[in-house]
């Protein structure tokens, strides 16, 4: 669509000043990001609890791969599934799908119970927690798309790290409930302990469930309806309600979008025009969740080792208050780094650049984690230095390539295929969640104890490793900073920058709400 001027509409998301409909947006698509976090992240709390009320110890390491790992392995298939139907059915209408899938697995999780043995309850959690893995999934691209179609271009990055930093919350919230969850119970009877547990897990699907109607009354974003569908009346009717303004409708406009032909996924033109772009959008977010996902979700069994947290008592009559502890210092890590990383990005991002943000955050992630595994044997007796460093290694994580790999991919692509280009980019990065998982797990699990520390080091300098390739490939991507998405994708020439709002949008009829 190159030679085209820009619709008025799309003109107009992206010179719209801020509204409260763009706050209402973000809340709406970043509670299944609180979701999504405090689901993925609660299990690694309450796997001691599993372990003693199902095999009265620690979980075997084939069942503690499977209950921390399975939702991990559902949200591939679901990235993919529900990127696709993005663009083939609409954002909206697969969008309360996912939140839906997702507040009745996470209810299911809490409530898996057994007739025949208990140790099956593990079988039917792990079932539930793969729906729900898919459901959230499900929820990535769907919500960055939404976001990043929905912002003006002078706020977008900010709006949509804004989506992804409810994450951080939702991490947060887990820890807080788990502190509060384990109060309760602490010294109750023994047999209580299995309470605990699913009050914890089914505790995600009340943010989710709040914001369930909300969802099924967002519009279908502007530029799906026009772009994908042609619509571009509907568009500018569905703009113009939300964003409180008359905006002038492209009545030519409409039969000219329906002559454009436009190139597929598997085609030539989207190898020469996106090719490396997607190279690099995927390895980027693959080696990232490599680092991300092993530490986040093995914090504890990492904290263990370097004797910030005891090693687990399995004759202890009440396990809850171990856990406790654990919840306590996972919440602390958050709050000083991991939130922190989020709110730099927020306020930084349509300043700096997602590009530079990136190879700030994998740059400096490598340089704590050399300093985390260099003098690694000098933290195991100065274990309050380790939990410092590794703070700040979340700081950059959020503050870099865990935010910006989220949004890079929801911006680059063209409109008919951003979903669906957004749900590979992810899928390949939960892969990489995936092999950072399993492979601690088997490296904890297949050396003595006393070999531990070492398998952990070496673990770290992998993950440096890592850090070097995600810089790398980055170098491959766009720069996307207050750019219009159609001129980032060529679908459409951005408008000249002297027409203004006033010649796409009737002033009477304008009601914002500035910044």
């Amino acid at each position: 669509m190159a030679g085209n001027q820009q619709l008025r509409v799309l003109q107009a998301l992206d010179v719209a000043r801020t509204q409260l409909y763009h706050f209402m947006a973000i809340v709406i698509a970043g509670m299944g990001f609180f979701t999504d976090a405090y689901d993925l992240f609660s299990i690694s709390l309450v796997a001691d609890l599993l372990g003693r009320v199902y095999y009265h110890s620690k979980l075997p390491p084939n069942i503690y791969a499977a209950v921390t790992g399975i939702a991990l392995c559902g949200t591939v298939p679901g990235q993919l599934i529900f990127g696709w139907l993005g663009d083939k059915m609409g954002r909206k209408r697969v969008y309360g799908i996912t939140l839906l899938l997702m507040v009745v697995s996470s209810l299911a999780s809490g409530l898996s119970f057994s007739k025949r043995e208990p140790k099956n309850v593990i079988a039917v959690l792990c079932f539930f927690r793969f729906w729900l893995g898919v459901s959230i999934g499900g929820d990535y691209p769907l919500s960055a798309t939404i976001m990043s179609e929905y912002a003006n271009k002078r706020t977008r990055g900010a709006f949509i790290a804004a989506v992804f930093a409810m994450q951080g919350f939702g991490n947060l919230a887990s820890g807080i409930v788990g502190m509060i969850v384990s109060t309760a119970f602490k010294d109750s009877h023994p047999s209580k302990i299995d309470y605990a547990w699913r009050i914890v897990l089914m505790f995600g699907a009340i943010p989710a469930a709040l914001t369930f109607y909300w969802r099924m009354k967002m519009p279908e974003t502007a530029r799906y309806t026009a772009l994908i569908t042609k619509n571009a009346e509907k568009a500018t009717m569905d703009m113009s309600a939300v964003l409180n303004v008359n905006i002038t409708p492209d009545d030519e406009a409409v039969g000219e979008l329906a002559r454009q032909g436009q190139y597929g996924l598997f085609s030539v033109e989207f190898l020469h025009q996106h090719g490396l772009h997607l190279l690099g959008t995927t390895v980027c977010w693959f080696v990232l969740d490599v680092a991300f996902y092993s530490l986040n979700i093995f914090m504890k069994d990492i904290f263990m080792h370097v004797h910030l947290l005891p090693r687990p008592d399995w004759n202890e009559i009440h396990p809850l208050r171990r856990m406790i502890t654990i919840t306590a210092l996972q919440t602390l890590i958050v709050l000083c780094g991991t939130l922190p990383g989020y709110f730099f990005t927020v306020a930084f991002i349509d300043r700096i650049g997602r590009v530079k943000i990136q190879l700030i955050g994998f740059t400096m992630m490598t340089v704590f984690m050399l300093g985390l595994a260099i003098p690694y044997y000098y933290w195991i007796n100065h274990s309050t230095g380790f939990a410092i460093m590794y703070a700040f290694t979340f700081f950059f994580a959020n503050f870099g390539p865990n935010t910006t790999t989220f949004i890079i991919p929801a911006e680059i692509f063209p409109a008919r295929l951003r979903s669906t280009c957004h749900g590979i980019s992810g899928a390949v990065g939960k892969l990489g969640a995936i092999v950072g998982v399993f492979c601690f797990l088997n490296t904890d699990y297949s050396v003595r104890d006393s070999e531990k520390n070492y398998s952990i080091r070496i673990f770290l300098f992998v993950l440096t490793g890592c850090n070097l390739v995600g810089f790398i490939f980055t170098l491959l991507l766009p720069e996307s900073k207050g750019r219009s998405l159609e001129d980032l994708t060529g679908e459409i020439v951005e408008a000249d920058p002297s027409r203004d709002a006033n010649e796409i949008v009737s002033p009477q009829h304008i009601h914002t709400v500035l910044l």
